[in-house]
């Protein structure tokens, strides 16, 4: 049990210690390119970086994560945005960056997230806190690094669909 908890409490110290690192299409042009960031700026995109925490004594790697909004009216959200992969060896959890610009109708949004190895992804979870002024969000896919597709094509509102808030997507 001792064990358990000291996982717990390195992976809570990684993340509070993690830097974030967040630019917009609008800020591109005075961002300075660091190691470990996705500088593509081209399109409508935006960027957040969390480099990985070294010593804390857990098998770490970095996740690519592009985060898809359907090009449907009013599909953009306010709400806080966070995912959970789901994997072989566990899971993790983070709190996407939602600046003013993230998660808008028809953008891509792409995060790189030093986070705790969770093996072979299984599935995402990805949700909202259903707050801010429009928290209705139509996602419509997300992938993981290169091969990991999740494709999900619906409404994460409690005024459409099912009512909720957050989907679980098997990997395809």
């Amino acid at each position: 049990m001792k064990m358990r908890i000291g996982r717990v409490v390195a992976g809570t110290m990684a993340l509070a210690a993690a830097t974030i690192m967040a630019t917009s299409e609008s800020a591109a042009a005075s961002v300075t390119p660091r190691i470990g960031s996705d500088h593509t700026y081209s399109g409508r995109q935006n960027t957040q970086s969390v480099p990985l925490h070294k010593g804390i004594g857990v098998a770490q790697r970095q996740y690519r994560i592009a985060v898809y909004t359907g090009n449907k009216e009013d599909a953009g959200t306010d709400a806080n945005v966070s995912i959970t992969i789901n994997g072989t060896r566990g899971f993790v959890k983070h709190k996407l960056d939602n600046s003013e610009n993230n998660f808008e109708s028809g953008k891509t949004d792409r995060f790189t997230l030093g986070l705790r190895d969770v093996g072979r992804i299984k599935s995402i979870t990805i949700r909202h806190d259903n707050s801010g002024k429009k928290p209705g969000w139509y996602l419509k896919r997300v992938t993981i690094d290169v091969n990991a597709k999740f494709p999900c094509n619906r409404w994460l509102a409690t005024d459409e669909d099912d009512g909720n808030t957050w989907v679980n997507i098997p990997r395809r």
